[in-house]
């Protein structure tokens, strides 16, 4: 409940400036071309550089946890709405100022009613966002999941954070569900023509009513307020993924540590090296000419700028190091997704089976895959790349198994009478008519990717994500942590710029 509150709160927050600003910008090519770069700038800088100063002045504790959760939930809804205001036909728009509709009425009668579902579904990435930041916000005092997630994360109690991830799941599943459907469920009722229908809001009226009810009852008697038991089914999921994790450290610690160490030397190392103890102009232009060739010009032009400022940070060897992790894990984010998403592409049953994991996993807190690979791997970089695998794929999963499922059936249907067996039809077929959506996919999986280098900072994986986390707990080093942070932004822009590029690209 603790986390409910400060999730609602912050969304409250968020949403009174959030859709506001989202409908100028999208009645606004000039406010659209303002808040852009801000909002890009709020979604890939790392929370830890912004929660120091929120706590200079707002100290630790609640309020500051509301605030920093605000910032990082704010960009979703303002995207999305200014996304639903520009997606309403032009010809709509046009009939209404025929009619003699003031800017007001336009908006009010014709642009906000028709873009209302995709407005819906940016107050519930909004909601996700927030909950994202549960475990983030704990760190600065936070009440509820995210101050156990962290407690177990010190004592590397795998089931007490297993526990408490999956009660942030249910949460995040349960407010999904109520808003998704909350887009679409007056429109239907209405369509149908409902007996129920005209009494919808007294249903809801009376509804508050009992709700108030029954709050002061809870204030009033005590059998009202108590809590009816210990929750003895998280006690026994709690014993149980600490039984499973003990089993694998048991029984799998060589094989762990073998495919650890294979990776690590094999690739990781090397191509670490190479990126570190190359000359950095060399590095440089030969990041230029990836952009270039990928993107085009505008790309190249990007990159360039991007690389200036990394030089300027002074931190061009810990960038290296960073992208050379985000680089390896991105490889494997890929190749996971590509056989995860062409078997959900390809089958319907295995998708409504393995879809369900893919969403638990997206909201399941970061920091719980900690706890098992710490567990499994130790304070390693390889376990921050295997936890931001894990948070990774599921995002390009989805998005190749949406690409594969878009292949026409009858092209399909047309390899295999010309005699394709099912390897030919995959790879000859299919991924290259989906190349837009692996192009998509390698882009999010970049950003996912980058997204957990602080959180892997906290594990052992060094450069940008250890100067982050070290300028965050230390005063004095405050300037190098923002600096860093500035770093992974201009990361996060120059793979983001390329990839979106390269996926425009292949779709033209």
């Amino acid at each position: 409940m603790d986390t409910l509150a400060l999730t609602l709160s912050a969304v409250c927050v968020a949403l009174l400036f959030a859709i506001p600003l989202g409908v100028w910008a999208g009645l606004s090519d000039r406010v659209n071309r303002i808040v852009t770069p801000f909002l890009d700038f709020m979604q890939t800088m790392p929370t830890f550089v912004y929660l120091a100063p929120l706590t200079l002045f707002f100290l630790i504790g609640p309020a500051s946890a509301t605030i920093a959760t605000t910032i990082y939930a704010a960009p979703p809804a303002i995207r999305i709405t200014a996304h639903a205001i520009r997606s309403v036909p032009q010809t709509t728009v046009e009939a209404a100022d025929s009619m003699g509709a003031t800017r007001r009425q336009a908006l009010l009668k014709v642009l906000l009613p028709m873009s209302k579902r995709t407005v819906v579904m940016g107050i519930n990435q909004t909601i996700m966002a927030a909950l994202a930041m549960v475990t983030i916000a704990a760190l600065i005092n936070a009440p509820g999941l995210g101050a156990t997630v962290i407690q177990a994360l010190q004592s590397l109690s795998v089931g007490t954070a297993f526990n408490a991830g999956l009660a942030i799941v249910v949460l995040a599943i349960v407010l999904d569900r109520v808003t998704t459907a909350a887009s679409g469920r007056a429109e239907a009722a209405r369509r149908s023509g409902s007996p129920l229908l005209k009494w919808r809001r007294h249903l809801l009226a009376a509804g508050g009513v009992v709700a108030l009810v029954l709050v002061y009852l809870s204030h009033t008697y005590v059998w009202a307020a108590e809590f009816p038991g210990e929750g003895r089914v998280g006690s026994a999921i709690a014993r149980t993924a600490a039984d499973v994790t003990s089993w694998a450290q048991d029984n799998l610690s060589g094989l762990t540590n073998a495919f650890r160490d294979a990776l690590t030397n094999g690739l990781l190392n090397p191509f670490q090296t190479l990126l570190t103890d190359s000359p950095w102009w060399l590095v440089g232009a030969a990041l230029v000419a990836v952009g270039t060739v990928l993107g085009g010009w505008r790309a190249g032009a990007t990159t360039v700028v991007c690389v200036g400022l990394l030089v300027g940070t002074g931190l061009w060897s810990d960038a290296m190091t960073t992208l050379a992790s985000t680089a390896v894990a991105t490889v494997l984010v890929m190749l996971l997704g590509v056989v995860a998403g062409v078997w959900m592409g390809r089958s319907a049953l295995v998708d409504r089976l393995v879809r369900p994991t893919l969403d638990a996993a997206q909201v399941m807190p970061p920091f719980v895959y900690l706890v098992p690979f710490l567990a499994l791997f130790g304070a390693t970089r390889f376990t921050a790349i295997v936890a931001a695998v894990v948070y990774a794929v599921p995002v390009a999963t989805k998005i190749i198994a949406d690409g594969v499922r878009a292949v026409p059936a009858t092209t399909v249907e047309a390899a295999t009478s010309t005699g394709c067996n099912t390897w030919q039809i995959i790879t000859k077929v299919q991924l290259p008519m989906s190349r837009g959506a692996l192009t998509l996919a390698t882009n999010q999986g970049l950003i996912y990717v980058l997204s957990m280098v602080v959180v892997g900072g906290l594990v052992g994986a060094g450069a940008l994500g250890y100067d982050v986390v070290a300028g965050f707990s230390q005063g004095q080093l405050y300037g190098k942590g923002l600096a860093a942070g500035l770093a992974i932004v201009l990361l996060g822009v120059m793979f983001d710029r390329i990839t979106q590029a390269a996926a425009r690209r292949a779709g033209t």
